[in-house]
């Protein structure tokens, strides 16, 4: 089994001995030989350099040992909630959130809410960025998500209940020059750095009002958290709302943009024709208010 093989080019991988390897797995020597050798077979790649003195990792074998870690850790945690749902004898409710989200304000209050008044069934939380949490749900490999997803509209085969909207701000540091500054304006904007998150990180309808922004230049980050930590810097300001985590930090300023439309949808998402169950929670967690942001 491929799986063993790979817990073996692990255990030899981390302890560069197939004699050690072989005692911390229970089996002989010439086992954990013959399971390498099939490996490298199977994959057609040679995985460690052996002398008599030394083992050592070939440079696939490296590259493979970094991959490998990461997939066996999933087995691991896949197997181990099996398990666990197995013998618990309940349903699973697979739920995702946009990771981005306050977990304070968002994410820990559903979550809390799901444990204690949805106790048949074993949960599984996801924490995704937008992209994974959009495949999954048009996968169908997530009953329920929340996130601030606007375009979720488009989504083919999803329904969703807006459980609140948040006006968009621009937000910057205490250490960023517009702090300094007064009262800030859109023509003081235009001075500055815009800090932006990929396309696929923007919500519907910021392409429209978000041109009514100035800015001198715009610096894209790759995801959230740089965009978070270069905002922290005072290195440019950022057009957010107040459902973000970390959005509380005495160090953020914040502006109102002047734009009624320019707002997020704090929203929970369903598969359409899923069971009515899953709409049943997504109505008691919208009538509960469980959302405060």
């Amino acid at each position: 089994m491929l799986y063993q093989r790979i817990k073996c080019f692990l255990e030899v991988a981390n302890c560069l001995s197939f004699s050690t390897a072989a005692k911390n797995l229970y089996i002989s020597q010439q086992a954990v030989t013959r399971q390498i050798a099939a490996l490298e077979g199977e994959l057609g790649l040679k995985l460690f350099y052996r002398t008599t003195r030394q083992v050592a990792l070939t440079p696939a074998g490296s590259v493979l040992r970094d991959d490998f870690t990461q997939v066996n850790r999933q087995i691991d945690d896949s197997i181990r909630r099996a398990r666990a749902l197995d013998a618990s004898g309940k349903d699973l409710l697979r739920v995702g959130f946009l990771s981005a989200l306050s977990q304070r304000e968002i994410i820990l209050p559903v979550a809390d809410y799901l444990m204690k008044h949805r106790p048949e069934y074993e949960l599984d939380i996801r924490l995704l960025d937008v992209v994974e949490l959009r495949n999954r749900m048009l996968d169908g490999r997530l009953d329920l998500c929340v996130t601030t997803s606007n375009d979720w509209r488009l989504w083919p085969g999803v329904e969703g209940t807006v459980l609140q909207k948040k006006q968009f701000q621009v937000v910057y540091s205490t250490r960023h020059p517009l702090a300094r500054c007064g009262a800030v304006t859109l023509e003081a904007l235009a001075q500055h750095t815009q800090l932006i998150l990929p396309h696929d990180y923007l919500l519907e309808g910021v392409e429209l009002w978000g041109r009514k922004v100035p800015y001198q230049r715009a610096v894209s980050c790759p995801d959230f958290r740089t965009l978070m930590v270069r905002l922290a810097l005072g290195e440019g300001f950022a057009l957010l709302t107040k459902v973000l985590e970390g959005h509380d930090d005495p160090s953020l300023c914040y502006w109102d943009l002047p734009f009624p439309e320019a707002h997020a949808e704090i929203v929970c998402l369903r598969r359409e024709n899923d069971r009515e169950e899953i709409q049943r929670i997504i109505s008691d967690i919208q009538l509960r208010n469980l959302v405060q942001v």
